[in-house]
């Protein structure tokens, strides 16, 4: 019987690597070749044209002086770790407004064919008043609506990172999890919640702009209805549901961290995105002409 020499080992595993680059990725290698040329070409067009997001500028692209203490920063209201997932902040003012701006866009487009959505609801999510103001403020809205398209074992400390876009999803999540035992799902969200306090004890410091006026959320009134809702979405496990009971049960909400769950519920729900793509219209045309 031959005996299989140690020295052989690493010649057939870089045959197996050759192999899988040469069946798997080399079919696909122009599409990739394509998908990375326009992502640059875009990223280089909105660096030149993409005006500066008030949000980018006056808070997220200020993580470099503020990485610390972030809560110096009074309009800094989310969990600490949500910093290590903006390394752009570190870029040039304008570039990471850019990349930031593209990054938004691409986990919508992302999100909404997940969620089995068509060029229709693309069209409504990209032409909403809710993504123009997105558009205006460059938040990070992305990161959520990212965590809830990869799931819930690393998608819940990006959900918790922005409670208000889509939490009620990650509540779904958890009764699920609870529900099945399966205790491995909370690993990462509780690693980086013991990690968070190593700047003391945050949650003290954090800023909820509740009394602002660009908020919408339709607290207290809404609680009735999103209650209901989530109840229905955990007997369901349903976390589109989930996500949609969101609005309604926390006391503050920018227009602009909708634009996600608009994405996701044009998918899902096509004729109801169109009459709310509708009303958002009319509320804007009307509030522009009441304000002159």
């Amino acid at each position: 019987m031959a005996v299989e020499e140690p020295g052989n080992t690493p010649v057939r595993f870089s045959q197996s690597v050759a192999g899988f680059f040469r069946e798997r990725i080399r079919p696909i290698a122009p599409a990739l070749a394509l998908l990375v040329l326009s992502a640059g070409l875009a990223l280089a067009v909105l660096w030149r044209v993409m005006p500066l997001g008030v949000d980018w500028e006056y808070t997220f692209s200020q993580i470099p002086k503020i990485w610390r203490d972030p809560y110096q920063l009074w309009l800094f209201t989310n969990p600490p770790w949500i910093m290590a997932l903006l390394p752009h902040a570190w870029l040039p003012l304008r570039l990471g407004n850019a990349l930031n701006f593209l990054l938004h866009v691409v986990v919508i487009i992302l999100a909404v064919r997940a969620a089995g959505g068509g060029r229709m609801a693309l069209a409504l999510t990209l032409t909403s008043p809710l993504f123009l103001d997105l558009a205006r403020t460059n938040n990070v809205d992305w990161i959520p609506l990212l965590g809830f398209v990869i799931g819930p074992l690393w998608g819940l400390p990006l959900l918790a990172a922005k409670p208000q876009a889509l939490g009620g999803a990650a509540v779904v999540w958890v009764a699920d999890a609870l529900r099945r035992r399966a205790w491995r799902v909370f690993l990462p969200l509780a690693a980086v919640v013991a990690a968070s306090f190593a700047w003391g004890f945050w949650p003290a410091h954090l800023n909820i702009p509740k009394d602002v006026m660009w908020n919408f959320a339709p607290w207290p009134w809404g609680l009735p209805l999103g209650g209901w809702l989530l109840y229905r979405a955990v007997r369901n496990n349903d976390p589109f549901l989930g996500a949609a009971s969101t609005p309604f049960l926390v006391p503050y909400l920018a227009p602009y961290s909708a634009a996600g769950l608009f994405g996701l519920a044009a998918a899902r729900w096509p004729r109801v995105a169109q009459v709310v793509w509708v009303a958002l219209w009319m509320y804007l045309i009307v509030s522009i002409r009441r304000g002159g």
